[in-house]
């Protein structure tokens, strides 16, 4: 008796750790580290932010504005305010530092001046 007690446990136990190993989600279905999960509700203040970049190929595509304190905000690009900072010639456009992954919106061109 103790030894089909003792087998069972065993095999309760096996089973319990082969079963929590194994991830819930494959990897192709998680959302990439880089894409923003919601949008941030309020308004930022313009004079905190200091730049900005757009999520690509992300399930919800957003407009991410960096402000003075190197941190990330993701917005709706449908917002009117979200775009009147974009059109802002003060705020550049910035690359993503961990992957790459984002690039510019507005293209930088040399005005005839500069050229």
């Amino acid at each position: 008796m103790k030894v089909s007690v003792a087998a069972l446990f065993l095999l309760i136990l096996t089973i319990t750790s082969v079963v929590h190993s194994q991830p819930k989600i494959p990897e192709s279905v998680n959302t990439p580290p880089n894409c923003c999960l919601k949008y941030h509700e309020k308004v930022l203040p313009r004079k905190l932010v200091v730049g900005y970049r757009q999520a690509l190929n992300c399930h919800l595509p957003a407009i991410v504005f960096i402000t003075k304190r190197k941190r990330e905000v993701c917005t709706d690009p449908n917002n009117d305010w979200v775009q009147e900072y974009v059109k802002d010639p003060r705020l550049h456009p910035r690359h993503s530092r961990r992957r790459g992954l984002f690039f510019p919106l507005l293209p930088t061109s040399l005005s005839p001046a500069q050229q």
